[in-house]
């Protein structure tokens, strides 16, 4: 690196210190456009009618028996949503995933909204209904995720102050 790069790189330095990355007008697309995608995922897969939902199963499971096809969609709940709380999180804290509290609750409040927005949106499409059981799944997916990301950052923190 000859000298006039250095200076220039130390002038760089002392103007932004103190200032946000430059990226960071870009960052929101970054920041939400996974949440928001995986949204639009949840939506697209709930607005497939009741048996093409159950057919899609049967095909990437293998499965055939009606209770096991219920368990596997109960996970399935269960995980999309705590998938969206990660992603919530991950928007919230400028992808560093350690949320405060006030994070935490954000992504597992808007989460738990958007499990009960698309089980009322279910409510639309043929051969499907709401089920309180499956908000139940959402939120209990949110509730995992959220609980589980708050006590790793808060005993990442906790460690490093020991």
């Amino acid at each position: 690196m000859n000298r006039s790069m250095k200076r220039t790189k130390g002038r760089k330095d002392e103007r932004t210190k103190g200032r946000k990355h430059a990226l960071s007008s870009s960052l929101p697309l970054t920041l939400w456009g996974p949440p928001l995608l995986w949204m639009s995922l949840i939506f697209l897969g709930s607005s497939l009618t009741g048996g093409h939902a159950d057919d899609l199963t049967r095909q990437a499971s293998g499965v055939n028996e009606p209770i096991q096809i219920q368990r596997i969609k109960d996970i399935v709940h269960i995980t999309e949503y705590g998938i969206l709380t990660l992603l919530l999180i991950r928007t919230f804290t400028g992808r560093s995933y350690r949320p405060s509290l006030k994070q935490t609750w954000l992504a597992f409040i808007i989460a738990s909204l958007y499990g009960v927005s698309d089980e009322l949106h279910q409510y639309y499409v043929p051969s499907r209904y709401p089920g309180l059981d499956d908000i139940i799944r959402n939120i209990l997916g949110a509730a995992l995720v959220a609980g589980v990301m708050y006590i790793i950052a808060h005993y990442r923190k906790r460690s490093q102050h020991l």
